[in-house]
Parts: structure tokens; C-alpha cells; sequence
């Protein structure tokens, strides 16, 4: 239970960036006036990706995503890995200028809060996977409670009507895409128990659902063009609420920054040999693309993650298709011979379990 807490807690503060807990996400995919109702799709995809690279990670059983990709995608792999390490930065310059853009309501000093925040991030990520878990089990429980209060206190008028664009369709399936990019590069190096991934995709995509549920009511209603639609609705309803969401979203912006951080830290790691040196030269190349603000990253260059995580979710969804039915086949082709005897049939049916291991791992390979 203590793994599936904490995996679910990671996918769930892996998504939960400066744009979703801002409401700025939402509002730049789906517009103003949303259904809530896209809430519901959203969450099933998010379920059905997560459960997805889980798996992935389970088969594969490697610490780099790099790896993962050689083995599942072949020659692909160097345009996904360069991909993906695009979207680690993009993810992560966006969260640095989110943390100045969040603060400097309150004192601008920026970039003062994008480099203490960075550093800190830094001296978590570079205890690995396992210092990610912990922070994310303890911190993202609060995230959940404090995006909750502000939206109980500025629900807007409820419009529960399907009356859905041409364009709410592909807004959503991007939108989908575009947040799970992210925890795929961690999920995929995750090697858990099938119940667990199971039970901890089914609880992150509930929570996800319901907290979108929730922003949309939120925004339905209220002004959605600033920078940060939530903190200003909550600025608008009194100071306590103000600081209360100032808070949930900084430890948003920071968990989404650990898993951005240790993306490209971890790839970078096996080429420059020293891990410091990975994670400072990451943070370093974030902090120059968050120049160009936090608004334009999420309008224009998420979107773009959106498009492409659409292609290589296929990609990827196609050559594990094609591995387990290679590995099905090769199963097939067992030539023991099974005697009619109950007892040697039971033998039989042992070692077909150990053919099927040693026939998988071989196609993995």
C-alpha cells in the first residue's frame, strides 16, 4: 500500500506544475466557458498512459529512460530521447519562470526565487529516484487539500452541457499527452508489482479528475486572462485564500521541477560522468529558456509537447504491442512434450511458465 501511495503521489505532483494548479493549463487548451465534463476524458486518458509506461517500466527494468527507448523503439530511440529531453527542458524553464511570475506579485525580485528554488530542487534530485518519492509523498497531499479550499471558496456558476467545440476533442487528447510526457520519463524507470501500477494509476487519475473538476468550476465564471487565473480569483476573495494558493502553487511548481530536473540530469549523468555536474548544467540551460516567460512557454511551447508526445505515445504503444505478440508467439512454439500423467502435466506447466519468462526477456533484449 506505502508503494502505491507513493507512486500515485508521484504521477499526480509530476502533473501538477504552475499550469494546471494556476488554472493557466486549462484555460489555455480548452478556453473559457469548458464543460466540466472534459474533466472525465482526461482523467481516462491519464489512467490509461500511466498504466501504460508503468508497464513499460516494469518489462524493461532499467534506471534511464535513454535505455528504455533503445530497447523499445529501436533506431527511433535518439529522436525520442532528444524529444523528450526537450520537453524536460521546456517543462522545467516553464516552472523556474513560474516561480518568479508567482512571487513577483508579492516582491518582484526575480530571478531571485527561480534560483533559490532551482538549488533546492537540485539538492533533492541529486539523491535520485528515491529522494523524488519521498518529497512527493509528503508535499503533494498538501497541494491536493490547499487546490480544494481555494476552489470551494470561487466555484462559479456550474454549466454541466456537452456543448463541445471541433476543437475540445483534440485540445483534450494534447492536453493528455502533453502532461503525462513528462512522468513517462520517470514512470518508464519505475519496476512495480502489476497490482500496484494498477491500483496507483487508477487513484492518480482519480485525483486528477476531480481537482480538474474542481478548476473548471473555478474558472467557469471568473477572469481566466491572467498570468495565474486562480491566484488572481483567490487575490479577489481575501488575503488569507491569496496566500493560501500562493503556497499550493509554488510546491506544485516545485514537484513538477524535481521530475523535469532529474530527466535531463539522469540522461546527461553517463555522458559528463559526474551527477553535480548533470544536475547544475540542467538547471543552468532551464534558467536560460525561462526568459522567455512563463505565459509564452505555456501557450505557445506546450501545445508543441502536446503534438509530439501524441506521435511518440503511438510510437511506443505500437512496438510494445508488437513485442508481447512476438513474445506470445515464440511462447507458442514450445516444443515440450507433455505426457499424459497428471503429475508430469503439472511439471509441464511449470516449465511453460519459465519458457514464457526466458522467450520475453529474450524479445526485451
Amino acid at each position: 500500500m506505502k508503494k502505491t501511495f507513493s507512486l500515485a503521489m508521484l504521477i499526480v505532483g509530476t502533473i501538477i506544475g504552475a499550469g494546471f494548479a494556476s488554472g493557466k493549463e486549462i484555460s489555455s487548451f480548452f478556453g473559457s466557458n469548458i464543460s466540466p465534463l472534459v474533466a472525465l476524458p482526461v482523467g481516462l486518458g491519464i489512467f490509461l498512459l500511466c498504466y501504460l509506461f508503468c508497464t513499460i517500466g516494469r518489462l524493461y527494468k532499467s534506471s534511464d529512460f535513454s535505455k528504455v527507448n533503445e530497447k523499445l523503439l529501436g533506431k527511433l530511440h535518439v529522436i525520442a530521447d532528444v524529444f523528450l529531453l526537450l520537453n524536460s527542458l521546456i517543462v522545467l524553464s516553464g516552472m523556474l519562470s513560474g516561480m518568479d511570475s508567482l512571487f513577483d506579485t508579492i516582491l518582484p525580485i526575480s530571478p531571485a526565487y527561480s534560483i533559490i528554488s532551482g538549488i533546492l530542487c537540485a539538492i533533492i534530485v541529486s539523491k535520485g529516484l528515491s529522494g523524488l518519492l519521498k518529497s512527493n509523498s509528503i508535499i503533494v497531499p498538501f497541494i491536493i487539500f490547499f487546490i480544494i479550499l481555494i476552489c470551494c471558496f470561487n466555484i462559479g456558476k456550474p454549466s454541466f452541457g456537452f456543448a463541445f467545440s471541433p476543437f475540445t476533442l483534440p485540445s483534450t487528447v494534447l492536453y493528455v499527452c502533453m502532461n503525462i510526457m513528462l512522468a513517462c520519463t520517470v514512470l518508464t524507470t519505475v519496476d512495480e508489482k502489476p497490482k500496484t501500477v494498477l491500483w496507483a494509476s487508477l487513484i492518480a487519475a482519480a485525483i486528477m479528475t476531480a481537482l480538474m473538476l474542481l478548476i473548471i468550476l473555478t474558472l467557469n465564471g471568473n477572469d481566466t486572462t491572467a498570468d495565474m487565473p486562480l491566484i488572481s480569483i483567490a487575490s479577489s476573495t481575501s488575503k488569507v485564500l491569496y496566500y493560501f494558493a500562493v503556497g499550493a502553487v509554488a510546491i506544485s511548481i516545485f514537484t513538477t521541477m524535481m521530475t523535469a530536473l532529474i530527466g535531463l540530469s539522469s540522461w546527461l549523468t553517463p555522458l559528463t560522468g559526474s551527477k553535480g555536474f548533470s544536475v547544475a548544467a540542467s538547471l543552468i540551460a532551464g534558467m536560460t529558456v525561462s526568459n522567455l516567460g512563463f505565459e509564452n512557454v505555456v501557450a505557445y511551447l506546450y501545445p508543441v509537447i502536446g503534438i509530439f508526445g501524441f506521435v511518440y505515445i503511438v510510437l511506443c504503444s505500437f512496438c510494445l504491442c508488437r513485442r508481447l505478440l512476438a513474445s506470445k508467439k515464440s511462447f507458442g512454439k514450445c516444443d515440450c512434450k507433455v505426457h499424459n500423467s497428471g503429475k508430469e502435466a503439472q511439471n509441464h506447466g511449470g516449465r511453460h511458465d519459465e519458457v514464457e519468462l526466458k522467450d520475453l526477456t529474450a524479445v526485451n533484449n
